[in-house]
């Protein structure tokens, strides 16, 4: 087996990258669902915290409210920093919930900030996109190139 034909690989890259904004619309669409189609609730905030990790900063925070049939709902959810530090000293925050929905709650006082993140992600992952198929591109032209190449056998001529 020859070895430039590992080269190919690299159309993975891209792939990812098709998958990673695929999964960011599919989010982008779950918001916008249950913002439009979701109950209105005022859910209190359990525990907030913020973490520092190396130079990453992370929020994560808990949730409990009760739904129409007076039923407790309890959810355990991650923020990112800009979410997590307008929510820092509110105990009570206005939600958006439907269960069985890819984004079961919305909370109301940061929905144009998440709207926006997830605007910013599909516009990174679209300019990796761009970059890792253009570079895919390259190596396919060159595993090409060599393996083409690689059937012909070399003839030396002695000319003396």
């Amino acid at each position: 087996m020859n070895k430039y034909k590992y080269i190919y690989f690299t159309w993975l890259l891209p792939a990812c990258f098709v998958f990673l904004i695929a999964q960011q619309a599919l989010v982008y669409y779950g918001l916008i669902d249950t913002y439009n189609n979701g109950h209105s609730y005022t859910a209190e905030v359990e525990h907030l915290r913020i973490e520092q990790i190396a130079a990453q900063t992370n929020g994560s925070m808990v949730l409990r409210f009760k739904n129409d049939t007076g039923q407790k709902i309890e959810k355990k959810m991650s923020l990112p920093v800009e979410m997590a530090g307008k929510l820092q000293k509110t105990r009570v925050v206005p939600i958006r919930y439907q269960p069985g929905a890819y984004q079961e709650v919305v909370i109301m006082p940061t929905y144009k900030i998440q709207k926006d993140l997830i605007w910013s992600n599909i516009a990174i992952a679209f300019v990796a996109f761009l970059i890792t198929l253009v570079i895919a591109i390259a190596a396919h032209r060159y595993a090409n190139k060599k393996l083409s190449g690689s059937n012909e056998e070399m003839v030396i001529d002695r000319i003396d």
